[in-house]
C-alpha cells in the first residue's frame, strides 16, 4: 500500500495597512484604553496607555467631557503627532443655545431646539478659526456682509416707520 501525502496549505494572512491619519473625537481628560479608542490605536501599533496619558495631560486645562476633534498623524516607526482642535461646532452651538440636544426633525420646518444670536455665531467662528484646518478663512468678510445686511434692515425699518406715520396722520 502506498501512503498518500497530504499537505496542509496555510491560509494567507492579509495585512491591513491603515492610513497614517487617524481622525476621531475624544472627550477632554477622558481618554482611556477602552473601546473605541483603544482598539483604533492598538491596530496602528501605538502604545495606548502612553497616548491616553499624554492626551489627558494636554487637555488638563479644558473642562472634562468636552468633545475635542483630534487628529493623530502616525509615522511608520510608530511615533505620532497629536493635534487637538477646538471643541466641535455642534457642541459649541448647543452650549450657546442652552440645549441638551438638537431638533429631531428640522427638515419638516418649524421645529427648532434653541435660539442664538449673530454675536454667538461670530464668537464661535472666531474660536473655530484658531484650528489648523480653518486657518486662512477671513472673518472680516463675514463682518462686512453682516454690516451691509444690518444697514439694509435699518433702512427698511425706517421706511416702514415713515409709512406708518403717514398713514396715521
Amino acid at each position: 500500500m502506498s501512503k498518500a501525502v497530504t499537505r496542509v496549505r496555510k491560509k494567507e494572512i492579509i495585512k491591513i495597512i491603515h492610513p497614517p491619519l487617524l481622525r476621531t473625537n475624544i472627550k477632554a481628560q477622558m481618554a482611556s484604553a477602552a473601546p473605541p479608542l483603544g482598539p483604533m490605536l492598538g491596530q496602528r501599533g501605538l502604545n495606548v496607555a502612553n497616548f491616553c496619558k499624554e492626551f489627558n495631560k494636554e487637555t488638563g486645562h479644558i473642562k472634562q467631557g468636552v468633545p475635542l476633534p483630534t487628529r493623530v498623524h502616525i509615522r511608520p516607526d510608530r511615533t505620532y503627532d497629536l493635534e487637538i482642535c477646538m471643541p466641535t461646532t455642534t457642541w459649541l452651538l448647543k452650549q450657546a443655545a442652552g440645549v441638551k440636544r438638537g431638533a429631531m426633525n428640522p427638515a419638516k420646518g418649524g421645529e427648532f431646539a434653541g435660539i442664538i444670536s449673530v454675536k454667538h455665531v461670530y464668537e464661535i467662528a472666531k474660536l473655530k478659526s484658531q484650528d489648523k484646518a480653518c486657518q486662512g478663512l477671513p472673518l472680516e468678510v463675514f463682518l462686512d456682509e453682516r454690516r451691509a445686511i444690518v444697514q439694509k434692515q435699518l433702512v427698511e425699518l425706517a421706511d416702514k416707520k415713515a409709512a406708518k406715520m403717514l398713514r396715521t396722520t
